[in-house]
């Protein structure tokens, strides 16, 4: 079995803490029989129960991938509107249009298959063997105003990758934009690569969350009044 490096971590950004809001920032790490899953999202300030949707996405996400994993599916498209449908019910009672939230996650299955989505904002950087990719740009989106899991106009909304990692080395980071918004933009790359090499080099993942909490609480306070999550990992 190859070896598997994750971290993450989740802080309450400043303006939250002094109105003594809840961290509306929710993730996921979990490894299935067939799989391992990352997942973060970002609650919509803007929604009263934010928080609740966010974490309902990521409970969502991990009972949709199980579902679509015993039908024996290989279509990421297939999972969207199951999704979508899991997240409805699991927020129920409470009025969908005030628990908006954001979307991403990362499936890596026993096959060496890496499934990525994204829907609204934040950023997930991934590399398979050497090359580093960024799944989603601003660029892509048409309009300023972020799309949640809430409402989406259609699935197109979603950005989708699936690729086939054969033998080689896996890398991702997930991280809501209250660290993706902040970072200088010639220098991303450097970031990410820089973030998995630190990480490679602790020990255990107590190690690397400590690292990756330290780094998110000390972060540029010019642009620390969201709430910041990251989470990180590298199968080699």
């Amino acid at each position: 079995m190859k070896h598997e490096v994750i971290g993450y971590a989740s802080v309450r950004g400043a303006l939250h803490e002094r109105g003594r809001l809840p961290n509306q920032d929710s993730y996921l790490v979990k490894r299935f029989k067939f799989g391992t899953l990352l997942v973060v999202s970002d609650g919509m300030g803007s929604h009263p129960y934010s928080d609740v949707g966010s974490h309902s996405v990521c409970r969502s996400v991990s009972r949709a991938i199980q579902l679509w994993h015993e039908y024996h599916c290989d279509d990421i498209r297939i999972l969207i509107p199951l999704l979508h449908s899991l997240w409805g019910l699991d927020v129920f009672p409470l009025p969908k249009n005030e628990c908006g939230a954001t979307c991403l996650f990362a499936f890596l299955s026993d096959k060496n298959l890496l499934y990525l989505g994204q829907l609204g904002d934040g950023n997930i950087y991934y590399s398979v063997g050497d090359e580093l990719a960024l799944l989603k740009t601003k660029e892509d989106d048409f309009t300023n105003l972020t799309t949640g899991i809430n409402s989406i106009r259609s699935f197109e909304d979603w950005s989708l990758v699936t690729v086939d990692a054969k033998d080689k080395s896996v890398k991702v980071c997930l991280m809501t934009d209250g660290i993706s918004e902040t970072l200088v933009e010639s220098r991303r790359n450097e970031f990410v690569n820089l973030l998995w090499k630190r990480l490679s080099e602790r020990n255990d993942i107590c190690e690397r969350n400590n690292m990756i909490n330290r780094m998110l609480e000390n972060w540029n306070p010019v642009n620390a009044g969201d709430d910041r999550t990251l989470v990180s990992y590298e199968k080699r």
